[in-house]
């Protein structure tokens, strides 16, 4: 086995995480409103991994920063919005490290955490009339992925993002010109992220 993908005894590591993200849009999804949008369509995230791992254990924080435009079709009453949503996420993380059973010379990762989410909506209806809704919620991710490591202190790992956020109470009163567009009061928002991260090793 190449010595770099060995787990080390204690590890204290930063990764840096990008990925397409994908959320639900039926039910009680990302959106602020039940109208379908004109097309289903993919967020970007990113986020910043801090991970101190003793053998196969290992502790941290998880930081995540969801967005995504939305634009929904023009109603018979010439009616049009436009919503632009930010999920923000801080949890502690827990890790299981291994060596991967399936793809020799390289380390597995499960991830798991709960803990503090941000929903921010910003939108525009009918081009003109602003609107702001922010609200604080929980959170909960898992994460299982790859790691090959190719020099001491850098290494790649792609890996599945899965992630659910709660928000209550969205009670900000915004006035709707038209009844197509009906307001929710609650949000439960389903992520799944495919992603490549750049892992530096302390």
């Amino acid at each position: 086995m190449d010595e770099n993908n060995q787990i080390p005894q204690k590890d204290i590591s930063i990764r840096f995480n990008f990925g397409i993200a994908s959320a639900n849009q039926e039910g009680t999804g990302e959106s602020l409103w039940y109208s379908n949008p004109k097309k289903s369509s993919r967020g970007f995230q990113y986020g910043i991994d801090f991970l101190r791992h003793h053998k196969y254990i290992g502790y941290g924080l998880a930081f995540k920063h969801y967005m995504h435009g939305l634009s929904f079709p023009e109603s018979a009453q010439n009616s049009s919005l436009h919503e632009n949503i930010q999920i923000f996420y801080l949890a502690p993380q827990f890790s299981s490290v291994h060596e991967a059973q399936l793809l020799k010379g390289m380390i597995s990762y499960l991830d798991l955490g709960i803990g503090y989410a941000h929903y921010l909506n910003k939108g525009t209806i009918n081009k003109d009339q602003k609107y702001s809704v922010p609200k604080s919620g929980l959170g909960m991710n898992s994460n299982i992925g790859v790691e090959y490591k190719f020099h001491t202190h850098l290494g790649v790992k792609i890996s599945i993002s899965v992630e659910y956020y709660i928000f209550k109470h969205l009670d900000e009163k915004i006035e709707i010109p038209s009844k197509m567009f009906e307001k929710r009061s609650k949000l439960g928002v389903f992520i799944t992220s495919p992603q490549l991260s750049l892992i530096y090793h302390l």
